[in-house]
């Protein structure tokens, strides 16, 4: 048995109740269940050093120090992208470790970072103190306008956490938004600030 509920609010958690109608007045006893509307929430126990201090992307450029949970959701902060771009990220880590790095984009917006063609980005950082790690993914052709949720992770257990939703030790994790325009307005955008 299934049904759907629409109408619900981002990033909330509800309360799901259900019982079985047994005939006449009989009832069984009420079963609670509980779901999140919204994405799991990374949460290493540690990490080296500041863990990761500042992420350039497009327009963002986000420092930071260490966060609560070694996570911090930035999703307010945004920067736009077009389909087939090739986006460079540099992310600055402060650990004085290798830290194997992985990139995810939510491109169909189904909360979740697990779908095929979401893994972006994996590599690994040096162990200098601090170091940036250059990466780069490309916009997928024919990729819909909106917005896209992107997590950047990193962790000591190389070439990476390999789980978006990692609760391990030594780690650290970043959320930002994606805004994909078309590229003809990213050309109308240079053309006017070239007249200017």
């Amino acid at each position: 048995t299934s049904t759907s509920v629409t109408g619900l609010t981002a990033n909330t958690t509800y309360f799901l109740h259900v019982r079985s109608y047994c005939g006449g007045i009989d009832y069984s006893a009420w079963m609670t269940f509980s779901f999140f509307t919204g994405y799991c929430t990374p949460a290493p126990s540690s990490v080296d050093g500041q863990g990761i201090t500042n992420v350039n992307m497009g327009t963002i450029n986000n420092t930071t120090v260490n966060e609560a949970g070694n996570y911090g959701d930035y999703s307010a902060q945004t920067t736009n992208v077009y389909e087939t771009q090739l986006v460079s990220c540099a992310i600055t880590y402060k650990t004085g470790y290798t830290y194997g790095t992985q990139i995810w984009v939510d491109w169909n917006n189904n909360l979740s970072f697990l779908d095929a063609g979401e893994l972006v980005y994996t590599g690994i950082s040096t162990s200098n103190n601090p170091t940036t790690l250059t990466a780069s993914f490309t916009v997928p052709s024919g990729q819909p306008l909106g917005n896209y949720r992107i997590r950047i992770g990193g962790t000591d257990n190389d070439p990476g956490p390999g789980n978006p939703c990692y609760t391990g030790s030594y780690g650290c994790f970043e959320d930002y938004t994606l805004t994909v325009i078309r590229s003809e307005e990213r050309r109308v955008g240079k053309e006017c600030r070239s007249r200017w």
